[in-house]
């Protein structure tokens, strides 16, 4: 865990913040995954997380297809890269880093949230996906193990 000090504040009175960094492979049997995302029968994700700065690289996978992607994010709600398209940021809910993405679809807007959490005192990430917007309402829950 990490303190996310502040300046002006005692830095006993500073929450420590868990450190997501690591590398994950999905748990698919504890993923709780809508239709639209039942397929995915694999899926790997890094994390390395020096806060303030959150960075990801994941591939999702089906018997017939893969997603890759990868991110960098600031946890103290700064939006990201203004070169790309709609907005991004990550913040904080208590012990949970939330990265939050509004992307212009249509005329539209998709908002796709994770919420990540340890669990298993650290050994585990879940990863609570939902997405509005742009004819793609769903909600997954990902658990992954830490390798």
């Amino acid at each position: 865990m990490r303190s996310a000090s502040q300046p002006g504040r005692d830095e006993r009175s500073v929450r420590m913040k868990p450190d997501f960094s690591g590398e994950y492979v999905l748990d698919r049997t504890a993923s709780s995954l809508s239709p639209d995302t039942s397929g995915m029968v694999t899926a790997h994700m890094r994390i390395d997380h020096n806060e303030p700065r959150f960075r990801c690289a994941a591939r999702f996978a089906s018997q017939n297809d893969a997603v890759e992607f990868s991110f960098e994010r600031f946890t103290d709600g700064r939006e990201g890269d203004a070169s790309v398209p709609g907005t991004s940021r990550c913040y904080w809910e208590q012990e949970a880093l939330v990265s939050e993405d509004r992307i212009a679809v249509g005329d539209g807007t998709m908002l796709m949230t994770w919420r990540y959490e340890l669990t298993a005192g650290g050994r585990r990430l879940r990863a609570t996906e939902r997405i509005r917007g742009g004819g793609r309402d769903q909600d997954n829950v990902w658990e992954f193990e830490r390798q």
